[in-house]
This record gives structure tokens, sequence and C-alpha cells, in this order.
């Protein structure tokens, strides 16, 4: 049986009969009203981690495609003059937006 069901229903105050194999809610419908209650509050809140991990990550790409763009355009404007002092700049500038992703975090 899965641990968590397991506990909600203990927290619903159902009782698990081994004859029967099954939690039971002897008194009236309100165990299994609050179990019902409890079962959905943690399906939205597990919902909800999910669905934040996925646009974590989605914006996560976003940035760095971001970045790559701006990169580019940095190193282009460097390609039109590449004798110029500014492609040199350009190359190191271009360079530092890419790395900049990797010490965010620090």
């Amino acid at each position: 049986m899965n641990k968590r069901i397991k506990e909600l229903a203990e927290q619903a105050e159902l009782v698990w009969s081994e004859s029967r194999g099954f939690w039971v809610a002897y008194d009236d419908s309100k165990h299994l009203e609050r179990f019902a209650e409890l079962i959905r509050q943690d399906e939205t809140k597990a919902c909800a981690k999910h669905y934040l991990e996925i646009m974590r990550d989605a914006v996560e790409q976003a940035v760095l495609k971001e970045r790559e763009v701006c990169a580019a355009l940095v190193e282009a404007d460097g390609r039109v003059h590449p004798k110029a002092p500014d492609a040199v700049w350009a190359k190191t500038v271009a360079k530092l937006i890419r790395a900049r992703g990797n010490h965010e975090q620090d």
C-alpha cells in the first residue's frame, strides 16, 4: 500500500481491517469525506509542485536561449570589423555573457 495513502487514511481516522483487507469508516461518512479532502489537498500540492518544476525549467531554458542570442549579436558585431580593437572586445564580451550562467548560482 502507498505509504502516503496510509498516512492520509490514518489522519482521516479510518481503520485498517486486517480481515477485510481495506480501510473502514465505522461511524459515518465524515471520515470518508475527510479522507477525500485530504487526498484532494495532497494531489493539489503535488500538481502545483510539478507545475512549478516545469515552469522553472522553461524559464531556465528561455534565459539560456536569450543569453546565447545576446552573445551571438555581440560576436556578429565584432565580425563586421574583425581587425578593429572592438573585435577582441566583442569576443571577450560574448564569452562573458555565455559564462554568466555558470556563476549565477554561486
